[in-house]
C-alpha cells in the first residue's frame, strides 16, 4: 500500500525521501528517528532532513517523551490543507508576476519601446495609416484643437480624415480650445482651463502618438504596451474630471 501511495505524495511536491518518511511515520505512530529511518529504508541523516522539510510543510510534528524525541506524521487530512495553502501561495505568485509582467518584458531587448518619427506631409499620412492598419476599438486623444486649426490647413486635415474609413467603437477626446468639425461617434470632454497643453497625444492599442503642429508637423510614435497602459490610466483620471464642451458643427 505504501509503495502505491509514494508516487501520489511525490506528485504533490514531496521528495521521495519525504514521502517514505511520512508514510513510515504514519504507520509507526510517534517514533524516534532511528525507527523511522529503518522503516523508510533510508539513512538516519536523510531521515532527519526529510523530517525537517515535512515539519516546515506542517506534515510532521515532534514531542519529547521522557528523554526521547519522537516524531509523528500529521493526520492525512493535513495534506489537503497543505495543498490548499500552496495553491493560494501559487495564485498570489501568479498575480504578482502578472502585475510585474510589463516591467519584466522591459528588461528584455525585444520589449524596449520602439520609437519612430515622421515629419512634414508624411506625418499626417503616417498617423492615419496606423489607425487604418490597427483598427482600434478603443481610442483616446488629448488635443489642443486651436493648435490644429492655427497651424494645420483645415482642408488637408479633413481630406486626410475622409481617406480612412475606420471608426473606433469607443473614442474619447479631451480637448482644449474650440471643437470644430467634431467626429461622429466620438465623446468629447474638456481639459482643465488652467492646464497649458499644446499639440496632440493619442493612445490606442500599444501605441502612443505625440503630435506637434508648430513649425514642421511632427509625429512621434512610441510602441510600448507598458507606457500605453500608463498613459491610458492618466487619461482616465483627466476624463473623469472633464466637462462636456460646446461643439461647433460646420454647415
Amino acid at each position: 500500500m505504501g509503495k502505491k501511495l509514494t508516487p501520489l505524495l511525490e506528485s504533490i511536491g514531496l521528495m521521495p525521501s519525504e514521502s517514505k518518511v511520512y508514510l513510515a511515520a504514519l504507520e509507526l505512530g510517534p517514533s524516534p528517528v532511528q525507527a523511522i529511518a529503518q522503516k523508510s529504508g533510508i539513512s538516519r541523516t536523510a531521515a532527519y532532513d526529510a523530517i525537517s522539510q515535512l515539519s516546515e510543510r506542517g506534515l510532521m510534528s515532534s514531542s519529547i517523551v521522557g528523554k526521547k524525541q519522537l516524531y509523528a506524521a500529521e493526520d492525512p487530512e493535513r495534506i489537503v490543507s497543505y495543498l490548499k495553502e500552496e495553491q493560494q501561495k501559487f495564485k498570489t505568485k501568479i498575480e504578482d508576476v502578472t502585475r510585474s509582467i510589463d516591467a519584466l518584458k522591459l528588461l528584455g531587448g525585444g520589449a524596449k519601446p520602439i520609437v519612430k518619427v515622421y515629419e512634414g506631409k508624411e506625418a499626417l499620412t503616417a498617423y492615419f495609416d496606423y489607425i487604418e492598419k490597427i483598427k482600434p476599438r478603443e481610442f483616446d486623444e488629448i488635443s489642443n484643437v486651436d493648435d490644429v486649426y492655427d497651424y494645420l490647413d483645415e482642408g488637408v486635415l479633413l481630406s486626410a480624415r475622409s481617406a480612412y474609413k475606420h471608426t473606433p467603437k469607443n473614442a474619447r477626446i479631451l480637448l482644449q480650445g474650440t471643437a470644430r468639425n467634431p467626429r461622429k461617434g466620438y465623446q468629447y470632454r474638456t481639459l482643465p482651463e488652467d492646464l497649458e497643453f499644446r499639440g496632440n497625444i493619442t493612445i490606442f492599442d500599444k501605441y502612443i502618438f505625440f503630435i506637434s503642429y508648430i513649425g514642421t508637423m511632427t509625429v512621434i510614435v512610441m510602441e510600448s504596451e507598458m507606457f500605453a497602459n500608463s498613459m491610458r490610466a492618466l487619461f482616465e483620471t483627466m476624463w473623469r474630471s472633464g466637462k462636456k464642451p460646446k461643439l461647433i458643427f460646420k454647415k
